[in-house]
């Protein structure tokens, strides 16, 4: 979206991706996607739905944004071949509508050919422009002048070649970073947080990265399937039940009705307490929802949202004919940079947009909103680049030296993806479902260790398509995006959002209705700020 705005504002563009474009989280999603000024609902109660769902934490001029743009950023993604689902009348009414996870009202359009057709829309549609594209591409770092973006440092998989590409301005659009807390996560392999650490390391602000959202109903095995989504709050239904081990209720009747950090809350009270099953989860009965007929579960199961079940657990299971096992997993982060509106950040030149952005969802995402911040900044952002671009002098950018050529054919003591194994398993032991401060400070001395590690990797010499040397350059990103979570979620003295601390169980009031804001000191290290929330 940001790459289509810019090349129709005049911009020449290219877009840099380490896997095909289309690919990613966008086309692993059901292609729910939440719209405004729908039958039935109205723009205050949008902008409530979300403000009250981030518990304090929303940019409000971001919400806004969101809410005000989201109409034309779907009718602008319609006129590039993808459709949403009509009525029999081919009308977008009530009953074409759903009601996402959080939501008071039904807002909530479903994608014809779900998260893939979504993501095929989007690649046929840059390939209409005359864009320069660089697939199976890393990025490796922002290269400035004088703390002016100038373009970035590159690597290509392909053949193992470092290059650098001049731009006036440079759109992060990389997604969230679930892949640190793998394998409790529904997140592509390739979400490790590049954004977070690209921004962080060329001096901009992040913001709340301790918000990271768990969905709660999520697959616990078999092991191949672990942490892949089978559900939001939404397909609990009205009459839904989640139970302990010992056959007790966490949660009755009306999850349909809650927020996924609720129900999140609950679940991560009763398996810290010691009632989480064989398989570490909870049981979630809908059957009791079947004594109305199978019409409600027949719409949910329409739009794909809990597919998982039939290949995890069975017919019976996804017919909802017996309960199936459930465990929240990590599924987007609500912090990260910040920006605003027109996704600028605070260096000139950077522009965010997406998950990689941070200020729209504060403590807690929306079910189906997600879709809808990608449309609506990605189109923001690409203009507000390529007017930067059209008023900004081209300067020669300073040549660097390779930054990872010479670790091919290194010899060393560790492989990088053990590394990577290692740093995930701390991230969810000790930064995952519930924090304190003892496991927090314990997952930063275990990052420090990693990183010396990492300094000691053995990289085959093969150039083409060198997968342990791209497992390499994304360790380096997890490390520094845990480092950021883990830092912030330390300095978050309260239980607020998809935070939540067992030392301070209670949301801290008012006075912590403030934003962590990081960033980069002199010395390299993270330096931090709490501003006032709701406000640029």
């Amino acid at each position: 979206m940001a790459a289509v705005a810019a090349v129709e504002a005049g911009a020449r563009v290219a877009i840099v991706c380490k896997e095909p474009i289309g690919y990613g989280n966008t086309r692993m999603a059901v292609g729910l996607t939440a719209c405004a000024g729908l039958p039935g609902d109205s723009r205050e109660a949008f902008l409530d739905d979300v403000t009250v769902s981030g518990e304090g934490l929303c940019t409000r001029e971001l919400v806004e944004t969101l809410v005000d743009d989201s109409r034309a950023a779907l009718t602008k993604l319609e006129e590039f071949g993808h459709m949403f689902n009509r009525d029999h009348h081919g009308v977008l009414s009530r009953e074409a509508l759903s009601r996402a996870g959080g939501h008071s009202l039904a807002r909530t359009l479903s994608s014809s050919g779900a998260g893939v057709g979504l993501a095929q829309s989007l690649r046929a549609a840059v390939e209409k422009y005359h864009l320069s594209f660089f697939e199976d591409t890393l990025t490796l770092s922002l290269i400035q002048t004088e703390g002016v973006i100038r373009g970035i440092s590159a690597l290509s998989l392909a053949d193992g070649e470092e290059f650098l590409l001049g731009a006036k301005a440079v759109v992060l659009a990389t997604g969230g970073g679930g892949w640190l807390f793998y394998p409790q996560t529904s997140n592509n392999r390739g979400t490790v947080g590049d954004g977070y650490a690209l921004a962080f390391r060329a001096g901009a602000k992040l913001m709340d990265m301790e918000q990271v959202q768990l969905i709660p109903f999520a697959i616990t095995h078999p092991e191949a399937y672990r942490g892949l989504i089978c559900g939001e709050p939404v397909v609990a239904g009205p009459l839904g039940i989640i139970y302990d081990s010992e056959g007790r209720t966490v949660l009755g009747p009306g999850i349909n009705n809650l927020t996924r950090s609720a129900v999140v809350r609950a679940m991560a009270g009763a398996i810290r307490e010691g009632r989480a099953g064989e398989h570490g989860g909870l049981t979630l009965d809908l059957r009791p929802n079947l004594e109305k007929g199978p019409g409600y579960r027949d719409k949910l199961r329409a739009t794909g949202i809990f597919d998982a079940v039939l290949v995890a657990y069975g017919r019976k299971a996804y017919n909802w004919e017996e309960p199936w096992s459930i465990m929240p997993t990590v599924h987007y982060f609500m912090g990260g940079i910040k920006a605003d509106k027109d996704g600028r950040t605070t260096v000139p030149g950077l522009y965010a947009a997406g998950e990689v952005m941070g200020g729209v969802h504060g403590g807690n995402r929306l079910g189906s909103v997600a879709l809808t911040e990608v449309l609506v900044f990605g189109l923001r952002a690409g203009r507000a680049a390529a007017s930067h671009a059209k008023d900004t002098k081209q300067l020669l950018m300073l040549q660097t030296g390779p930054v990872v050529s010479p670790l091919f054919g290194k010899q060393g003591r560790h492989r990088p993806l053990t590394l990577c194994r290692k740093l995930q398993k701390s991230m969810w032991t000790l930064a995952g479902l519930v924090r304190e401060e003892a496991q927090l400070q314990r997952a930063l001395e275990v990052i420090e260790e990693i990183s010396r590690e990492a300094r000691d990797v053995s990289i085959p010499a093969e150039t083409v398509y060198n997968t342990e040397l791209r497992d390499w350059v994304e360790l380096d990103f997890m490390l520094e995006t845990a480092r950021l979570v883990v830092t912030s979620a330390l300095l978050r003295k309260e239980s607020r959002g998809a935070h939540l601390r067992s030392d301070f169980p209670d949301r801290g009031g008012h006075g912590w209705e403030r934003n962590i804001i990081l960033f980069r000191g002199e010395n390299g290290l993270v330096e931090n700020n709490l501003e006032e929330a709701g406000h640029e």
